[in-house]
Formats: structure tokens, C-alpha cells, sequence
């Protein structure tokens, strides 16, 4: 192991893995990386502008929520939940108003936990492999690159390793791998048929290879094999899932290979919720009793079915807790369900009965907790600059207000 190479640390802003702090000449600096100081000047001024101007309604505004909340007939706690705070007191709400909870885009989360209930598998977290693996396998396109940029360089742990691609890449990714260290052999295959391709590359007891992918994999001590289900254009993820689990479970009968499956900031949530009820999400509360179902309780589908009829939705509230700076789904936007936003967005609200509480932001104005990509590994996001005002609420801040 190389002792002298930096761990990778969380990043307030592009929030999953930054190899080094920008402006480092120990990595390269490559175009469409994260910059803090670039990001923080455009948009923070403007947002906490915005929550400023909400400050003196909080007393008025709390009440109003409270009374909408206790009128309510069926609750949905969604959002994007990224922080172990904002997990917490998100369970805790649902659990005292008996609510269902489930984090707004879960479904490629949920296909992998299947998928992992079905099958098993061998499973590795970033920090072993990045250790021990002498190949990596990355599955997928550039939009892994496009949400966890310096990924690459989090990977590498220094000296030689090798790094097959399979999927659609493009040469400006190819060119990122490559700056990170890795000698790279990308192959432009469908991602829907990459567990068959491997399995055909690889058949038990196959000593040799005519192929260059079958001569890397046999020739590895310590494979693993990277995928994000988020960012899988597969048509069925959880079966697709379970065919690659199949392969690896069938390659450590002969060799070491293990299967490292990408999430995105969704696992804090998931990770939270399993610690404090047991389930990764998808539960309804009942007398502070969780019940699980990943297909009655998925937020997409409890919304269709609150938004069958006027009568129903009139009595229905969707809780919207957001951790991210992104604007709200238009799929969010067009029920015709009252809202109740927490979070520092409040646009494209039309409903006259939609009500927001703002907050601050995580990293600027006040720490927070979450994991990283690999789901191992707890950091602490602090807050940039000099000192953030005590007004700036977070999320959690509002829920604990609310539960008082």
C-alpha cells in the first residue's frame, strides 16, 4: 500500500469522493472537476439572500405547517435525503405522524438490495479494493464521471493497476482514467449484455483466452467490479443484478472477484433508516410500528394512488425534505398533492396550498454527516468560510421544531 497517497475525502459540494483539494499538484486538474471556491461564489449569495427573507415568518409559518400536518389523512416523507441528520428526523416524523417514508428516486437503490436478497454476492468497499485490487471493471458510461468526477482518482492507489471499461464511453472519460494512473482497455459493449459477455469471456475451468478482456480477468489476483445502479440504461436492473452477482459468485470458485455497487447520496439515507428500523426504506408507520413493503411504498407509486381522486388528496400531504440545491422534479411538481417543502428551493411551487420552510445550506451554513458512495464510510461535512448566522435552520433544525 502506498502510505503517501491522500485518502479520499467527502466534498461539501460535488459531495461523493475529492482525491485532493483543488489546486493540488499531486493530481492532475482536469476540466469539469469539482472547485469549491468557483461553485460557492455564484450561488451561495443568492440562496441565502432567499432564506433571509423568510426569517421573522418562522413562528407563523410553524404553525401553519402543524395544523396541516395534523389534519392530514395519509403523509409521504420524501425528498432527497443526504445527511444522517436530515435521515433521523425524517424517520422520527413519519414514525410520530404514522407516515410512509421513502426517499423520492429509490428505485435503482431498491433493485440492488433485491437483487443482493435474491442472489448474494461478494462484496468490497472502496478503501479494500482500492488496496488490493490489481484490475478493476467499470461498467456503465459517462454519466458515472459526470456525478462522482474524481472517482477515478480515488481508485488509484498509485503504481500499475489495470482498469477495464465496458459500456459507451466516450474519449474525454477515457482520458480521465487514464490521467488517474490506470493502463486502460475500454470496450464498447451493451451494458444489458455485460454479464454474458463476462461469463463467455471467462467459462469455468478456462485456463487461456483468445480475448484481451479474458486474458485481463484470468490474469488478476484480486478483481472487482464497479457499477452504480442509478446510472444503469438496462431495462430490467434488478435481474441484470442478479445475473452479474451469478458471475461473481461463480468466479471465486477459482479466483478472487468481488462487486462494488456505486450509490448515490441516497445511501446515507438507506443506511440510517436500516439502522433505526431494520429496513432501508419504503416502510409505513403504524402505532411507531414499521412496516416494509418495496413495492406498496415506494413514493412514485404512493402518490399515483393519492392523486386518484380529489376527495383523497384534499386529505393527503406529500413532506418534501431536501438536502441538495437541485430544483424540484417536474413529476413532484405535477401532483396535485399539498406540499410541504423543507428544503433551500422553493421554485416552481404553483399550488396556492403548497407551503415552504426554507434552510440553510449543508456545507455552508452548517455541517452535516453522510456517507460515501460505497456506503462504508461516515464523514463530516463542514461548513466552508468563516462561520455560517445561527438563523439559517436545517433541515433536521425545522423537524425537531415540528416534533416539539
Amino acid at each position: 500500500m502506498n502510505q503517501s497517497h491522500r485518502r479520499p475525502e467527502i466534498c461539501s459540494l460535488c459531495a461523493l469522493v475529492c482525491e485532493l483539494p483543488d489546486g493540488s499538484t499531486e493530481s492532475p486538474r482536469l476540466d469539469g472537476f469539482c472547485s469549491k471556491q468557483a461553485r460557492l461564489k455564484p450561488f451561495v449569495p443568492i440562496r441565502l439572500q432567499s432564506i433571509q427573507l423568510q426569517v421573522s415568518q418562522d413562528d407563523a409559518a410553524l404553525t401553519k405547517v402543524t395544523q396541516r400536518i395534523e389534519q392530514a389523512s395519509a403523509i409521504l416523507v420524501s425528498g432527497r435525503i443526504h445527511s444522517v441528520e436530515s435521515a433521523r428526523s425524517a424517520i422520527e416524523l413519519a414514525n410520530r405522524f404514522s407516515a410512509t417514508i421513502d426517499p423520492w428516486d429509490s428505485d435503482g437503490a431498491f433493485d440492488a438490495i433485491a437483487s443482493l436478497q435474491r442472489v448474494g454476492g461478494y462484496s468490497v468497499s472502496l478503501g479494500e479494493a482500492r488496496d488490493h485490487s490489481d484490475l478493476w471493471i467499470v461498467v456503465g458510461d459517462d454519466r458515472l464521471l459526470e456525478q462522482t468526477p474524481r472517482l477515478p482518482f480515488a481508485m488509484h492507489r498509485g503504481g500499475s493497476q489495470r482498469l477495464l471499461l465496458l459500456g459507451t464511453w466516450s474519449d474525454a472519460s477515457v482520458r480521465i482514467w487514464q490521467a488517474a494512473g490506470f493502463e486502460v482497455l475500454c470496450l464498447s459493449v451493451c451494458v444489458e449484455g455485460v454479464p454474458k459477455y463476462l461469463s463467455q469471456a471467462t467459462r469455468l475451468g478456462q485456463d487461456h483466452c483468445q480475448t484481451e478482456l479474458g486474458k485481463w480477468i484470468l490474469q488478476a489476483q484480486y478483481t472487482t467490479i464497479l457499477y452504480s445502479p442509478w446510472a444503469l440504461q438496462v431495462t430490467y436492473r434488478d435481474l441484470w443484478s442478479d445475473l452479474l452477482s451469478r458471475w461473481v459468485l461463480t468466479r471465486n470458485e477459482t479466483a478472487r472477484i468481488a462487486t462494488l455497487c456505486w450509490g448515490s447520496l441516497q445511501s446515507t439515507f438507506h443506511q440510517t433508516c436500516t439502522w433505526l428500523t431494520g429496513f432501508p426504506g419504503r416502510i409505513h408507520f403504524d402505532n411507531q410500528q414499521a412496516f416494509y413493503d418495496p413495492n406498496r411504498f415506494a413514493a412514485k407509486d404512493w402518490c399515483r394512488r393519492q392523486d386518484s381522486g380529489d376527495q383523497i388528496a384534499r386529505r393527503s400531504l406529500l413532506l418534501w425534505i431536501d438536502d441538495s440545491l437541485d430544483e424540484l422534479p417536474d413529476e413532484l411538481v405535477e401532483q396535485n398533492i399539498p406540499k410541504l417543502i423543507i428544503g433551500p428551493n422553493q421554485n416552481k411551487l404553483a399550488c396556492p396550498s403548497d407551503l415552504w420552510l426554507p434552510t440553510g445550506i449543508m456545507g455552508v451554513t452548517h455541517s452535516a454527516n453522510i456517507f460515501r458512495g460505497d456506503q462504508t464510510i461516515l464523514a463530516k461535512i463542514p461548513v466552508e468560510g468563516r462561520g455560517s448566522p445561527t438563523h439559517y435552520l436545517s433541515p433536521s433544525d425545522w423537524v425537531g421544531r415540528l416534533l416539539r
